[in-house]
């Protein structure tokens, strides 16, 4: 079969359909992160910054990030940022980290108004 085969009006509704599809895809997309420094789970020497990379690109206004010791005490310096040149990209400054253990907690919202959050840790030599 070919495209000349099918109606007008078939065609329009084939390209409506698709272009909901696409659309629906698009409208329903979370922020979920991709990958981070340092890893989830890790233990690494420490770290200055932690960064995460997500899937969509961040609204800046509503994105957060919290780094905690293993006694719930904010190990922050300043306030997380989504980067100027990579809207997908959130980094959090740390003060000077001694070993132990760490928790972050993030909020994303991406540029869409969806809002996903989670939590990882890592660990300092």
């Amino acid at each position: 079969m070919k495209l000349s085969d099918f109606s007008r009006p078939a065609l329009r509704a084939l390209a409506v359909v698709a272009l909901a599809a696409t659309m629906t895809t698009t409208a329903f997309a979370h922020a979920r992160p991709v990958s981070s420094e340092p890893v989830p789970n890790t233990e690494v020497a420490a770290p200055g910054d932690v960064t995460i990379h997500f899937s969509e690109p961040l609204e800046p206004a509503f994105t957060r990030m919290s780094v905690k010791d293993a006694s719930g005490k904010s190990v922050a310096q300043g306030a997380a940022q989504v980067d100027a040149h990579d809207a997908k990209t959130l980094h959090l400054p740390l003060q000077p980290l001694a070993a132990g253990h760490y928790a972050v907690h993030w909020t994303a919202v991406a540029t869409d108004g969806h809002r996903t959050q989670g939590d990882f840790a890592f660990s300092v030599k």
